[in-house]
This record gives C-alpha cells, sequence and structure tokens, in this order.
C-alpha cells in the first residue's frame, strides 16, 4: 500500500501515486503511521540507480567531431574516399 523513497522520509502511496511527507500534521501520514502499527511493511525504496558508463563518450564525442569534418567536404567524393577522409579526420583529433 506503501512505498518508502529513497533519500526521503515521505513515503509513496501506491493506490494513487501521491508522496506523503513527513508531517504529523498531514492526515495522510497520520493514516500511514496507523497502518504501520497494525504491522504493515512498506515496499522498500528503489535501489540507487547503476552509475552511467562513460567509457565511450570520448570515443563518440571523437567519431562526431570526425564526421563533422568529413561531411563539410563530401561532395562528389566516393565510399572509399570518405572512408579514408573519416581515417584521416579522426586522426587529426586528440
Amino acid at each position: 500500500m506503501y512505498k518508502l523513497l529513497r533519500n526521503s522520509d515521505a513515503v509513496l502511496r501506491l493506490a494513487d501515486s501521491a508522496s506523503i511527507p513527513n508531517n504529523p500534521r498531514n492526515r495522510d501520514w497520520r493514516k500511514y503511521q496507523e497502518w504501520l502499527t497494525l504491522d504493515n511493511i512498506p515496499q522498500p525504496a528503489d535501489p540507487e540507480p547503476a552509475p552511467t558508463d562513460f567509457s565511450d563518450v570520448d570515443n563518440i564525442e571523437k567519431a562526431l567531431k570526425a564526421l563533422g569534418l568529413v561531411v563539410a567536404t563530401w561532395n562528389g567524393k566516393t565510399p572509399a574516399q570518405l572512408k579514408a577522409a573519416f581515417k584521416a579526420a579522426w586522426d587529426t583529433l586528440p
């Protein structure tokens, strides 16, 4: 019926996705406290998300820059010439 929220002392009421703040003057918080006294247990908070893997970001950024350099001059070039231009552009980038 309720779910704990990560990094918060509020709870989520699952019936309507309402966030209920930890405030004794809040009617919904008092209902939650009563619910707890009946030996109910809220669902655990969602786990921390896995860290984003940015290991390829530098290569992707470099590829986009190289592609941008090639696109600026690709008019009338063959696929082989474009591939060579891309490699040359790639090699010039840090």
